[in-house]
Formats: structure tokens, sequence, C-alpha cells
């Protein structure tokens, strides 16, 4: 499900003094131990965790245009 390397944009619920809140980041995987991911920023995360909410790759979305190609 996860991979090595690539980035995503994870949401996961968070608990603080004022109540519960979504929080929402984009990080990249480092290191995957079964459920387990450690991010590039030292931060790991449970994937099996009730708090976390989803993972979305994010992909570089190259441009392409006809214009100047002779077609």
């Amino acid at each position: 499900m996860f991979g090595v390397g690539l980035n995503y944009k994870f949401v996961l619920i968070e608990g603080t003094s004022d109540g519960w809140r979504e929080l929402v980041f984009e990080e990249s995987v480092m290191e995957i131990d079964g459920p387990l991911l450690k991010l590039s920023s030292g931060r790991i995360i449970n994937s099996h965790s009730s708090l976390f909410v989803s993972a979305t790759p994010i992909t570089a979305l190259s441009s392409t245009s006809a214009a100047g190609t002779g077609v």
C-alpha cells in the first residue's frame, strides 16, 4: 500500500487539550516496518491506528502541450 520514498498527503485525528481535530500534512515515507511508517521528519505513525484516517499519494503532474509539436 505504501512506497518508500513516495510523498503522501496524510490525514490523522489528533487529540489536544481543546478537543479533537483533523491533522493534515504532506510528507514522504522513509521506512516501513509492518503497519509503522517512519516519515522524513522522523515522525512515526501507525497506519492501523483508529486515529489514522487516510494517506493519498501525491503525484507530480507533467504538463504537455500540443503547441510547437508540429501536429
